[in-house]
């Protein structure tokens, strides 16, 4: 491992480490049937925060106290075959939904490509905002991170490492590892993830007092935006596919029906095939 100067999750790292072969062409996510309709009301899909995530310990910095509030995420699993261990923590103990959509979902439909640094990137037919307290910067932008495998560690070198490098009075943010680790008690999502940083990737900045005290003190001016909104394609829409949990009463089938046949009315609409009381 090294000192922070370089990120671990590069393109090597996924290939011959993580063994990943290719990209999934496809992603699934657990939610409750009220996300669901949201989702189809706004078109767009939620990143949260991650620190309103559900693994308080993931995300950590050695360097950099709260990063945390710094990194939005929208999380999905890749796997093809119904999770029961899923259904019950995010399919609303086995009443909720399992969706389906292309890697390629969102606004534009810019398939992700696998850089040297970081893994996936792609970028999106819009902009989003995050805002900081001033006076430190908001910022805005159009690439989001992924969809990356999330690697599964109890090693410390790789759950809390450095953000920050410094050379010649310049500072370097390297957050491409940040929210890309977690303990090994959760491997059984085999989660992939997109990302958006509310400091861009690979940042170069003046090693003075505003970046210091200002722009890397996430408590004393903390990230205002709770959560983003990024736009999904129509087209993708279109590829939906949509499994209604096996515990589910018939009345959420003929309302999931009526809200389809409105909002998405080329999704594919299913029920579970896992038998359970």
């Amino acid at each position: 491992m090294n000192d922070g100067q370089e990120g671990f999750y590069t393109d090597d790292f996924m290939f011959d480490i993580m063994g990943i072969e290719e990209l999934p062409a496809t992603l699934y996510q657990y939610t409750s049937v009220e996300s669901l309709k949201k989702i189809l009301a706004s078109r767009s899909l939620r990143f949260s925060r991650l620190d309103t995530m559900n693994d308080p310990e993931e995300a950590t910095a050695a360097d950099v106290p709260r990063a945390a509030s710094s990194v939005f995420v929208s999380c999905w699993s890749a796997g093809e075959v119904e999770h029961i261990p899923m259904w019950s923590m995010y399919g609303r103990n086995f009443e909720g939904v399992r969706i389906k959509l292309p890697s390629n979902m969102f606004a534009g439909r810019e398939s992700p490509m696998v850089f040297q640094k970081g893994g996936a990137l792609c970028s999106f037919a819009g902009q989003y905002s995050i805002a900081r307290k001033a006076p430190a910067m908001s910022t805005s932008g159009c690439a989001i991170i992924g969809p990356n495998k999330v690697w599964y560690s109890d090693d410390p070198n790789y759950r809390n490492r450095k953000l920050v490098y410094r050379e010649g009075g310049t500072a370097y943010f390297d957050p491409y590892d940040l929210g890309m680790v977690k303990n090994t008690y959760w491997a059984y999502e085999e989660e992939w993830r997109f990302k958006i940083a509310a400091l861009s990737f690979e940042s170069q900045f003046p090693d003075d007092r505003y970046f210091n005290e200002v722009t890397l003190d996430f408590a004393g001016y903390p990230v205002e935006t709770e959560a983003l909104f990024i736009p999904l394609d129509t087209s993708a829409l279109d590829e939906l596919e949509v499994t209604l949990g096996p515990r589910a009463e018939a009345t959420v089938m003929t309302d999931l029906e009526r809200i389809l046949a409105q909002d998405a009315p080329k999704a594919k609409l299913m029920r579970s095939q896992i038998p359970i009381r």
